[in-house]
């Protein structure tokens, strides 16, 4: 009972930190009118790479530099972002620096287009979390745990409400004010940072999922968009050795049904693309770790509908990226889970 105990306490000051962040914000994005702001670039399906073509034929090829650790990049001075002006101060309110990071990004100001794109983000995320409060409650409503196992599973869910409640109130100040039309420009301005370079803003924007884009009905040209974009961002960030996107790659070529996101819709199920990128995946798998059950039976189903002549070409392309994309260096552990925690703010 002391246990339980604990537990109450912990959900009901976890329920009065986000009440207190979240009473009075506007639910739904349903205003917003954002133009998406990059120009459609030139459709590509070619992998490029010193080793040819797999099997000789043609297949998509999309990567993004890789991210590391889900942790916000504060960029503030121009010293360090490469911009001959300095950005506004980290955690400045987005609504006051919104129309100046906006006109810059327009401008082609690689640094103010990621700022713009990671306090977005940030936002968006702690808006999403908003749901925790009436998780919490969902928790406190039903019976307390008693068995090992049931205590286990409610210190992981608390812990994530705990976390996500944090999350919300350290986006207070930033967040607080932005209407929603300033929230949906998140689509146009992570296509805008992905263009001008920013490797994180590429994972997220080829990573995405239509049902998460806020108001996506009132703008059909994001799709036309990202139909243009986004293929030539995956090959670039590919070529700058983002094993992130190799992933997304390998799943969407392979028709995977835990893609959901619409880079399948582009890439079409293409078994000789996804085992070359499953294989280049398997090229860098962590030293310190085993390959896992999953990617290993991935490479078996996927070779047993290839001839022996595809399989051979594939593996010789595969190797040639990974020498020539990535150094033929192994990724560290937990490095494209974590970069692609990074799109939801390490959720």
């Amino acid at each position: 009972m002391q246990r339980n105990g604990v537990i109450v306490l912990v959900v009901a000051a976890a329920l009065v930190a986000g009440i207190g962040y979240y009473s009075g914000r506007k639910t739904g994005l349903q205003e917003a009118r954002s133009e998406a702001l990059a120009t459609p670039a030139p459709k590509g399906r070619a992998i490029t790479s010193t080793a040819g073509g797999a099997g000789g034929t043609t297949g998509n090829a999309q990567s993004t530099a890789s991210t590391g650790r889900p942790a916000r990049r504060m960029l503030d001075s121009a010293a360090s972002n490469g911009s001959a002006k300095a950005l506004p101060p980290a955690g400045t309110p987005l609504k006051d620096t919104f129309d100046e990071l906006k006109a810059r990004a327009d401008a082609g100001d690689a640094a103010a287009a990621s700022r713009l794109f990671q306090d977005l983000q940030h936002c968006t995320e702690a808006q999403r979390l908003r749901s925790l409060p009436a998780m919490a409650n969902r928790m406190l409503d039903g019976n307390l745990p008693s068995s090992p196992d049931d205590i286990e599973r409610s210190d992981r869910q608390l812990d994530r409400i705990q976390r996500g409640l944090e999350f919300q109130q350290s986006a207070a100040t930033l967040c607080e004010g932005l209407s929603p039309k300033q929230m949906a420009a998140l689509v146009p301005s992570t296509l805008n940072a992905a263009q001008l370079g920013d490797p994180q803003a590429a994972d997220c924007y080829v990573g995405a999922n239509l049902n998460a884009w806020p108001d996506v009905l009132d703008n059909p040209n994001w799709i036309s968009d990202y139909k243009n974009a986004a293929l030539p961002l995956a090959n670039a960030a590919v070529q700058q050795g983002d094993w992130a996107m190799v992933g997304m790659l390998a799943s969407a070529n392979a028709g995977s049904p835990r893609s959901n996101n619409m880079l399948n819709q582009l890439t079409g199920t293409d078994v000789l693309q996804a085992y070359t990128y499953t294989k280049l995946m398997s090229l860098g798998q962590p030293s310190s770790t085993p390959p896992s059950a999953r990617s290993t039976n991935a490479l078996s189903t996927l070779s047993g509908q290839l001839t022996p002549e595809q399989i051979q070409s594939a593996d010789a392309q595969a190797q040639s990226m990974y020498q020539q994309y990535f150094n033929a260096t192994p990724r560290q552990t937990g490095q494209v889970a974590n970069a692609m925690r990074t799109c939801q703010a390490g959720f």
